[in-house]
């Protein structure tokens, strides 16, 4: 037998345990919990779902059933008790665009959008109501000092208020929250302002106040419209 330096022998040995090692990581699945600088691709009709024990797909992306026997891209979220919270997908008509729905618990349509004409298909948002434009209606006040000549209370959505408020006569007008002026003109008011110590839901009172100029003076006002807007940007 020929003689192996033993230094060779080594080498090999060394080889062997690599292989093996190597053998058993190949065949080792690496547990898929994370996502490291690269994206999951979900295509050709398949889908990505998020079930419950019980059976309750909470969540549908990708190639789902329709109504109309056919199948489209999708998203369907949904609640534990199986009841559509948020969709965005067709249903009935191939050919249209796809409808944002957000549902309540009942099913019933909370916020569409209107893909027809764009904006909203419901909910359904009132008009402001029109004003007699016969100014001698309008609420008055002769007082050189402010007067409260309007009045309300609200439940408050957004952080800023827009208004119109028409002025006739020659004097000032302004708008209050909580007794705290936000908008004030000589003049026809139309701008929008912050709502002061804002908080969603909150209950404030509305005041419209005027003055006339001089004391012999008639100044009247007329709310035209108050929206709730958001934040500038």
């Amino acid at each position: 037998m020929p003689h192996v330096p033993q230094d060779i022998l080594d080498r090999l040995a060394a080889l062997e345990r690599e292989v093996r090692q190597l053998r058993g990581r190949a065949q080792i699945r690496p547990a898929l919990t994370e996502i490291l600088n690269g994206d999951v691709r979900v295509g050709e009709g398949g889908q990505l779902i998020v079930s419950a024990p019980g059976g309750v797909r909470h969540l549908t992306v990708g190639h789902i059933n329709t109504f109309y026997g056919e199948r489209e891209y999708g998203v369907f979220i949904r609640r534990r008790d199986g009841s559509q919270a948020i969709s965005v997908w067709n249903g009935q008509d191939p050919d249209e665009p796809q409808v944002l729905r957000i549902s309540d618990a009942q099913g019933n349509p909370l916020v569409v959008e209107d893909v027809a004409g764009g904006g909203l298909y419901r909910p359904w948002l009132p008009l402001p109501e029109l004003a007699n434009e016969d100014v001698s209606t309008w609420p008055e006040t002769t007082g050189t000092l402010w007067t409260t000549v309007e009045q309300g209370n609200a439940f408050l959505q957004h952080p800023r208020i827009s208004a119109l408020i028409s002025l006739a006569g020659t004097g000032n007008a302004r708008l209050l929250i909580d007794d705290q002026v936000i908008l004030t003109n000589a003049g026809t008011i139309q701008d929008t302002a912050a709502v002061p110590n804002y908080e969603f839901g909150m209950s404030v009172n509305i005041k419209v106040q005027a003055r006339a100029s001089t004391t012999a003076g008639t100044v009247r006002v007329k709310t035209r419209y108050l929206y709730g807007v958001g934040s500038p940007g």
